[in-house]
């Protein structure tokens, strides 16, 4: 499509800057700063398609990956952006140690991002009435014996802190692990704490109360309404070889062994996704559907730690941008991002959803234990005590001893070298993709082709 003038770009470019800086914590001149960008491409080719415009876009996005997969032990990377109908997804590296490419349909071991997935199908069970913040939990399911007045909304919101008798993932069987979290204590309520107990509670719970599987209900709310086709909580044989980002890869199973323990998932891990699904299931978050339209707040609004939400595994936008949360102050206050220990990130705005998907803990055992060794040795330097962040563990399965490994790759792949400013660029991504759609709504208001551009490196 052909797009006016030079001239014309300059006042949709100050109508932008000024809508933008109503909705962020940025100022004005930071906005225009990186949306610059994208004007001086639009100046300097006017004969362009949008498809053209936004790989010149791209371009230090993509090299920015490249780098930190070249300097961290990271097989490799899916990253994506979806404004409106534009759509980005850059690919890099590996799926796993053996050389194979990073497919375009990969899913990733999404760890703690699962605790979004178990607070939408209880959003969803409270607008149906099936219980409210306010129940108590010993009132929905007398299994959990020691938590005393403790009510379904001190759990959604993280404000309790448990102690269960024993480690669960130190259980060889289900029916072991499980009965250690019915027996877990409170041990304080009212303050912030985030933990994994409160959402596999949240999971047995809805259980009970429903008389359906977990499975069953994350089908219902969320994996058959929304038609994801690659979000799974079993992973079906002819999808194992896609699973990256677990040290378990091979078997299609996660790098939670709390989650393994439980079965493979419980509440708080065990989901794996594509990155087309996760950008589908912020685009239903932006419809209404996903939750509840009059709880969508519960995401983004600061709930009792200020850079929380009152759901409490979200995080929210902080005036300090990244260095006060995992929202960077370019994005809109509306914004909100949930994410895992794998190394995954999960942007969801009403303008935009972007991905972040590193595959640390999809290396070798034997490269992860080289890793944990060079961490050991800097922290012997420091006086400091050694690490264990390559565990081998054994669970019984269908009468028979099963092995499982984890690596624990977040000191391997720190946030600062990471997450964060590949956080930052994606949101300089989107709103430079979010300047490019309205100038082409500018020049034909009924534009609804769908831009859609995939890089792999």
């Amino acid at each position: 499509m052909k797009m006016g003038d030079s001239m014309m770009y300059d006042k949709i470019f100050e109508d932008f800057l000024e809508e933008i800086q109503k909705e962020t914590y940025a100022t004005k001149d930071e906005i225009a700063l990186v949306t610059k960008e994208m004007l001086n491409i639009l100046k300097d080719n006017l004969d362009a398609t949008p498809e053209e415009l936004v790989e010149k876009v791209i371009v230090s996005n993509i090299d920015q990956l490249e780098e930190i997969k070249n300097k961290y032990p990271v097989p490799g990377y899916t990253v994506g952006v979806n404004v409106g109908n534009i759509n980005v997804k850059l690919l890099g590296g590996d799926i796993d140690s053996l050389g194979r490419k990073m497919p375009d349909d990969a899913l990733f071991d999404i760890a703690s991002t699962t605790k979004f997935y178990t607070q939408v199908v209880a959003y969803n069970l409270i607008k149906e009435g099936l219980f409210s913040f306010d129940t108590k939990i010993k009132d929905l399911d007398p299994r959990f014996i020691n938590v005393e007045d403790l009510t379904v909304g001190d759990v959604l919101t993280f404000t309790t802190e448990f102690r269960t008798p024993g480690r669960i993932s130190d259980n060889s069987t289900i029916e072991e692990a499980v009965n250690c979290l019915y027996n877990a204590n409170v041990v304080e309520t009212g303050k912030y704490n985030y933990n994994d107990i409160g959402m596999m509670l949240m999971k047995e719970l809805m259980e009970n109360v429903t008389g359906s599987s977990y499975s069953d209900l994350v089908d219902k709310y969320i994996i058959k309404k929304f038609d994801l086709m690659d979000t799974h909580l079993v992973v079906p044989a002819n999808k194992i070889e896609r699973v990256t980002g677990s040290a378990n890869n091979s078997l299609g199973v996660v790098n939670d062994p709390n989650a393994i323990a439980l079965g493979g998932y419980s509440g708080h891990a065990g989901i794996v996704v594509s990155n087309d699904d996760l950008i589908k299931l912020g685009k239903a978050y932006q419809t209404g559907e996903l939750i509840p339209t009059d709880m969508m707040k519960d995401t983004y609004t600061h709930g009792v730690k200020d850079n929380r939400g009152v759901m409490g595994n979200t995080y929210t936008p902080h005036p300090d941008g990244v260095d006060g949360s995992f929202v960077d102050k370019l994005e809109p206050r509306t914004n909100f991002c949930i994410q895992g220990s794998t190394r995954v990130n999960v942007n969801i705005g009403m303008n935009s959803v972007s991905t972040i998907l590193f595959n640390p803990a999809g290396m070798s055992i034997e490269q992860a234990k080289e890793e944990e060794a060079k961490i050991n040795e800097a922290r012997a330097l420091k006086g400091q005590n050694p690490l264990s962040l390559v565990k081998h563990f054994r669970f019984e399965r269908d009468g028979q001893i099963k092995e499982y490994n984890l690596v624990d790759a977040r000191q391997m792949l720190p946030l600062g070298g990471s997450i964060e400013p590949v956080t930052t660029s994606n949101a300089i991504l989107a709103l430079r993709l979010r300047f490019l759609n309205k100038v082409i709504k500018e020049y034909d208001k009924n534009y609804d082709k769908e831009i859609n551009v995939q890089r792999t490196m």
